[in-house]
């Protein structure tokens, strides 16, 4: 059985990928397949190898990394960490490789999608498994209008943990912010501040809870992130108006947990998708 390489890539004195909690969805499909992953300054000359890149951190290097990207005769290459979308992945040329953006926009039509998913964190701060005691839950920054008109409609709720913070990572440890999402039904998922992609979703998710996917950017712009990155209708409740929270609430609890199993289930079964398609685009001939 042959066991591929992965190269964490980045130029020296710019962070590496793995650094960044936006790896975490990547490395969970290399470390299910086996997947030997190292942090290089350079790519060596070789036949075939996956290559992950920081793309907010190489962006206007793109020239650098295509270069070095044709060491390698095959490539599967991961555009990771670019919210903002600024890493020019047009710019890359080679005779054979795979792309898959993180987060994608409208203009990364061409290119392979994958959501942010889980952070790297995550993993080394599962709770134990425990009863859902709240309906809703949601702790995070209120900075802006998404979550300043969701922060408004939460207020009219009962039975919900609602924690406002004043910006990211600024609220409870990872270990008790984990442990009471765990607890709860429900998680609101607002448009991260720049792309409607978010950890929150995801982590709801791994936490056995049903989130609330939204369809508009922070600045309410209109766009199914959901549906274009994942190709299909997702399972999960929608909204473009964070007012209608009382009745999204109502209809899922109604549904609960089915509506939960079956989004949960959707997320596993992405992942496994994942993993397998990425061996088979390194092994295709």
């Amino acid at each position: 059985m042959t066991t591929h390489k992965a190269f964490l890539y980045s130029i020296e004195g710019y962070a590496l990928p793995n650094h960044k909690d936006d790896f975490g969805f990547v490395n969970e499909a290399f470390v299910k397949n086996g997947i030997i992953a190292e942090e290089a300054f350079s790519l060596p000359v070789m036949d075939k190898a996956f290559v992950v890149v920081s793309g907010s951190d190489m962006r206007n290097k793109e020239s650098t990394v295509s270069t070095e990207l044709n060491n390698i005769s095959k490539v599967v290459l991961f555009i990771t960490s670019d919210e903002c979308g600024d890493f020019r992945v047009d710019k890359i040329v080679h005779p054979d490789i795979k792309i898959w953006v993180q987060s994608p926009y409208p203009k990364h039509e061409k290119y392979f999608k994958m959501p942010i998913g889980a952070p790297l964190m995550l993993k080394n701060n599962l709770p134990e498994y425990t009863e859902k005691t709240s309906d809703m839950f949601f702790a995070g920054q209120i900075t802006h209008q998404r979550r300043q008109q969701l922060a408004r409609a939460i207020g009219y709720l009962n039975n919900v943990d609602y924690v406002p913070t004043a910006g990211f990572m600024q609220g409870d440890s990872p270990d008790i912010y984990y442990k009471k999402m765990s607890k709860a039904k429900i998680v609101p998922a607002p448009a991260g501040n720049v792309t409607i992609d978010s950890f929150r979703l995801y982590e709801a998710l791994e936490m056995l809870c049903l989130p609330i996917a939204d369809t508009k950017d922070s600045s309410g712009v209109d766009f199914d992130f959901w549906n274009y990155t994942f190709g299909e209708e997702v399972p999960l409740p929608k909204t473009n108006n964070w007012y209608f929270l009382i009745d999204i609430l109502v209809n899922s609890i109604d549904n609960y947990p089915a509506n939960m199993h079956k989004a949960v289930s959707w997320w596993i079964k992405y992942k496994r998708d994942f993993s397998n398609k990425i061996m088979e685009q390194i092994n295709e001939h």
